[in-house]
């Protein structure tokens, strides 16, 4: 069982600063406004999870801040785009340099999974990416025991989904592919 902490130390007051950006960046609507809003979230989560002892995460978080920086300008400047694709193999040395054991792969199947979706200028397919890594992150900080990271994964997935489900993504991933609309249909 795991033994989350709830106090409000400095350490957890930092978490749920994070929290409340993981759970607010869903709501935005344009790739930007998510982009800044991530930005500030995984600033917080770098302190705290610094502050816990996760080095993968914290090491993790502040290369997300970086290819958030980075990622800002893709859809105007593409010579961003190679930047951008240069940071990738970072994902690996610092999982490699920073290894806590099972946590440390599922920050970076996280970090890999999100880095595609904040490559794509497509705001669904941004989110679809997020969606794919939030459960990786998730099984990190349950492991690294963090209660603020976790309620922001939580949150932040449902409140993604249901902004794809707005969006109409889940109809054009499985309606399309399992049922036939009316239109093909013969009489």
């Amino acid at each position: 069982m795991l033994d989350l902490p709830t106090d409000v130390s400095p350490v957890q007051l930092i978490g749920y600063c994070g929290t409340v950006g993981g759970m607010l960046w869903p709501f935005c609507r344009g790739r930007v406004a998510m982009l800044l809003a991530q930005l500030a979230t995984v600033l917080c989560f770098a302190i705290h999870m610094a502050l816990l002892g996760a080095a993968t995460g914290a090491a993790l978080n502040l290369l997300t801040a970086l290819q958030v920086l980075v990622a800002i300008p893709l859809g105007t400047r593409p010579g961003f785009r190679v930047v951008y694709l240069m940071l990738l193999p970072a994902i690996a040395v610092l999982m490699a340099a920073t290894w806590g054991g099972v946590q440390s792969l599922f920050a970076a199947a996280a970090m890999a999974l999100m880095s595609v979706g904040r490559y794509q200028t497509d705001v669904v397919r941004f989110r679809g990416f997020l969606a794919l890594g939030l459960p990786c992150w998730l099984a990190h900080n349950a492991l690294a025991g963090s209660l603020p990271a976790m309620l922001s994964d939580i949150i932040g997935s449902a409140v993604n989904l249901w902004r794809l489900g707005q969006a109409g993504a889940f109809e054009r991933l499985w309606i399309g592919r399992f049922w036939k609309s009316p239109r093909s249909c013969r009489s």
